[in-house]
């Protein structure tokens, strides 16, 4: 394997591979605030499970859930704005953005609910587990997500974009 296919390789597949990483940080971001939660508010929320109130034992049921959605609106801008400067160095304004990678990440919160709430309550995994079998799930989901529509490129933008370089360089 020579040292030029590696540059080849890496020059290819560069977006991809800086959204791997930035990708595994916000991973493990995401993954460490649940837990984080988890510690905190899990127990209190936990509580309330014997509640006469059908929505709140509800909640203390699935506390897990309400754990990984308040993590989850954290975690979306810290994303946002990695995916942005590090991955797809998108030129857009910054919270537009924002509000189109929670419309990326909405289907992939409700997915990655749903799988949680079945590795607990059926696969009768602990929360903790059950949330890096969601990530496994998600991740795949979420970066097609941004690459087609939270980071997508604007060909009549970039256009433009060039012909007033070409215009101010004369």
């Amino acid at each position: 394997m020579s040292a030029g296919w590696l540059r080849g390789f890496i020059a290819t597949h560069a977006e991809k591979l800086r959204y791997l990483f930035v990708g595994g940080w916000n991973t493990v971001f995401g993954y460490g605030l649940f837990l984080l939660l988890l510690a905190l508010v899990g127990n209190p929320l936990r509580s309330v499970e014997s509640s006469p109130v059908l929505l709140i034992s509800l909640v203390g049921r699935n506390y897990y859930l309400v754990v990984g959605l308040l993590g989850w609106f954290v975690a979306v801008p810290q994303s946002t704005v990695t995916m942005k400067y590090l991955v797809f160095r998108s030129e857009g304004a910054l919270l537009p953005q924002i509000g189109r990678a929670y419309f990326v990440y909405a289907p992939a919160q409700v997915l990655g609910t749903g799988v949680l709430w079945l590795t607990v309550r059926v696969a009768h995994l602990t929360p903790q587990i059950g949330g890096l079998v969601t990530i496994a799930v998600t991740t795949v989901f979420s970066y097609l997500g941004h690459k087609y529509f939270t980071f997508r490129r604007h060909p009549e933008f970039d256009e433009a974009r060039e012909g007033r370089a070409r215009h101010d360089g004369e």
